[in-house]
This record gives C-alpha cells, sequence and structure tokens, in this order.
C-alpha cells in the first residue's frame, strides 16, 4: 500500500511520500530503490532499543562502527572539472571502477557539477551556460539556470572523439576552469578504497561515527495507523456511507503517519517530548505520542541507541547499513533509519532535479517494524521528505 500527501496546504511545502512495504520487496522496487536510488548521502542516523544494539554489535561491523574506522573514507580537494578527465582518474574511476563527486556550492546561486554511475552533471547559471557551448535543458525550476548531463563511460568518450574534445575545450575555456572545492568518495570491489592521482592533492577523512546510549526511556507508538485507522472509522452511533468511511480511513491514515514521522525526528533529537514518564507543560508543546488507546496497544517505554554516520556516503555504503540492520536486527525489535542528503546537489534521487530555494530537503526514513507472530516477513514504512523544488514523485 502507497500514499502520498503534503506536509501543509501551502504550495511551497515539503512533499512526503509514504510506502508501506516489507523486508523481501523487491529490489527494483521499494524501500531498495529508495535507498540504492539516492546517491549523494551526508549523515546516517539509526535508532534502535539499547538490549538490540548490544545483540547486533558483536555481528555487524558496519553497526558497530568497524567499517567506518577500517575501510569507509572520502576526500576533500580543490581542483579545476578538467582533472576529472585526465587519464589517471577517468579510466580507473570513472570507466573501471566507480567513484562519487559533488562539488561544494550553493544550489540557487553557484554552479554545481556531480559525477554518479559514469554521469556527469552541470547545474550552470544562465552566463555560464551561454560561455560553456554544452547542450543543455533548462531548469524546471527557474529560468536563469540549465542542466547538462554526459555520459562519460560512453565508448565514444575517449580522446580524439568530438565529444570528449568538446568538453575539454569547454572546461579548459569557461568559468568550469576555476578551481572548486569537491568531496570524492572512489571504490571498488574490494572494500579498501583506492587512492586518489597524486595532482588531486587530496585531504582524506574516514565517514564518522558515534554511538550515543540514551538514559531515558522513550515512549514507543503504535507502529500500525492503518490497522487504528479502520477501527476508529466504526462510529458505534450511526451508520455511515462506504465512500464517507473510505475518505475518513485515509484522513486517520495520513494524521498516524505523519505523526510516526515527527516521532521519528523528535526520536533523533533525544527530545524529552517523548521520553517514558516526562512531563511537558502544556504551553510549551502540546505533543504527545500518537496511539489508539487500546490497553494492548499502550506505549511501552524503551531505553534506546542512536548511531550517526557522517561524511560522504555513497549508496553503496548506506545499503549496506540498511541490510545489516535488517540482518542482525532481534524479530521482536523496532528501528529506525534515517538518511540525510545534501541540500545543494543537483539531484535527489536518481537523475531527479534538485534545487533548494526555501527548502532543499532530499531525505528518507525507513521505520522497521517487529515481526509480527506468524509472519515470515518484517513490515516497513518508507518516508520520502523532499522540498517544493525537486522533480522527485
Amino acid at each position: 500500500m502507497s500514499t502520498s500527501f503534503t506536509l501543509s496546504k501551502r504550495e511551497a511545502a515539503s512533499k512526503v511520500y509514504v510506502t508501506q512495504c516489507t523486508t523481501t520487496s523487491d529490489v527494483n522496487r521499494r524501500p531498495h530503490i529508495i535507498i540504492t536510488d539516492h546517491h549523494f548521502n551526508q549523515t546516517v542516523d539509526i535508532i534502535i532499543p539499547t538490549e538490540a544494539y548490544e545483540s547486533v554489535a558483536g555481528l555487524s561491523p558496519v553497526l558497530s562502527g568497524r567499517k567506518c574506522r577500517e575501510d569507509w573514507q572520502y576526500h576533500h580537494v580543490t581542483a579545476p572539472l578538467g582533472y576529472f578527465f585526465k587519464p589517471e582518474f577517468l579510466n580507473q574511476h570513472i570507466k573501471k571502477d566507480n567513484c562519487l563527486v559533488l562539488s561544494l556550492a550553493e544550489i540557487d546561486t553557484e554552479d554545481v557539477y556531480c559525477i554518479y554511475d559514469g554521469t556527469l552533471r552541470l547545474s550552470l547559471r544562465k552566463e555560464t551556460y551561454e560561455r560553456v557551448g554544452l547542450q543543455g535543458k533548462a531548469s524546471k525550476f527557474s529560468k536563469s539556470r540549465f542542466n547538462v548531463e554526459i555520459n562519460l563511460r560512453s565508448p565514444n568518450f575517449l580522446p580524439g572523439h568530438k565529444g570528449f574534445d568538446k568538453l575539454i575545450r569547454a572546461v579548459d575555456n569557461s568559468p568550469l576552469r576555476h578551481p572548486v572545492p569537491f568531496l570524492i568518495c572512489v571504490f571498488s570491489s574490494v572494500d579498501s578504497s583506492p587512492i586518489l592521482p597524486d595532482y588531486f592533492h587530496a585531504t582524506t577523512y574516514p565517514q564518522s561515527y558515534t554511538c550515543t546510549h540514551i538514559p531515558d526511556a522513550v515512549i514507543v507508538p503504535q507502529l500500525s495507523p492503518f490497522r487504528s485507522a479502520i477501527k476508529l472509522a466504526e462510529p458505534s452511533y450511526h451508520s455511515i456511507s462506504k465512500k464517507d468511511k473510505e475518505e475518513y480511513v485515509d484522513e486517520v491514515v495520513k494524521e498516524g503517519l505523519l505523526h510516526i514521522l515527527e516521532w521519528t525526528s523528535l526520536l533523533g533529537l533525544k527530545s524529552e517530548r517523548i521520553q517514558f514518564k516526562k512531563s511537558i507543560d502544556s504551553l510549551l508543546s502540546t505533543y504527545s505520542v500518537f496511539h489508539d488507546g487500546d490497553e494492548e496497544n499502550t506505549p511501552i517505554g524503551n531505553k534506546v541507541t542512536k548511531i550517526s554516520i557522517q561524511g560522504f556516503l555513497t549508496s553503496k555504503v548506506t545499503k549496506q547499513v540498511f541490510d545489516d540492520l535488517i540482518r542482525y536486527l532481534p524479530a521482536k525489535s523496532w528501528a529506525t533509519m534515517t538518511v540525510y542528503g545534501f541540500q545543494d546537489a543537483p539531484v535527489s534521487w536518481g537523475s531527479d532535479e534538485h534545487s533548494y530555494l526555501i527548502g532543499g530537503e532530499n531525505d528518507y526514513t525507513i521505520v522497521i517494524k517487529p515481526q509480527e507472530p506468524g509472519d515470515a516477513e518484517r513490515s516497513l514504512l518508507a518516508f520520502e521528505v523532499v522540498g517544493s523544488n525537486d522533480s522527485h514523485s
């Protein structure tokens, strides 16, 4: 079951797309494509009951942080764009293996470049685009920006061929020749990261890993708003039409899903508003953890652990985090995984154009529910949150 809705009725509001799925979903469907198509990631936050963390940390080098310290790294360089088309980088990291490259600039006011899956994408100001001389398309969100895409893995993208030589002339004789800061992640089929060519003069960083045990128990709500909505749509005092019932169920489901998303955000902030037996003055906050009031579904208190991995993370890394979480999480436990994208990246998911304007969100949260007795698979809730200037849908 899938549904989408906006956070408010304002035209500029962020959008939230919600999917109910399972751990055994087809790899070409959600939640897997949410993870693998989201190229530029800066933070992964995992919230997990402390008991569950203690049991998985010894099994997973990812969730214990050993991968971050030993194998996962990224690089910071200041260089002209043309450095990426020299044979040492082009043949070794773009054509042969894989790499992820993102320039550090503001998407609404500056030129931004990225490379992913062998594709160069340029998000250019109008004045730069007119001087570069490469074929592109106007931005969907601004009349003063243009996007250019070039397949760097094309068999014809070699020195001496028209397309290659045209790109080299463009980057050497336009504003693209100026050095700019980049983040780079290069990787191969083995765990260790290949070395960048010396001419980059790169500074290398490990992906940052932190693990925080939150001492105060938090309230865990009912994680199945669909079940609650159907029950709430059965008033005992009069009958309602099928259409009205369906509309009511839909609204209650949306409210419940949004409440779960808000709860995951408060979890990440370690807010007192969701801590067990903590009282917050209603003048400061009217928030309370959503549940349907049944005795069997009364919220319980769990001590939780927060894992944060930060840096420049590829979708291969975030997929490995998710796979280990599913593989080692005890059946009776729940967990949340929130991934934050770069707000100034020129794309969000796949090749969907992304811009900032008043909000550059391109994040997702996956809520992993406890496995119900007798079920062969876990149920998940996947939330995709995007700003108004984003073509992802």
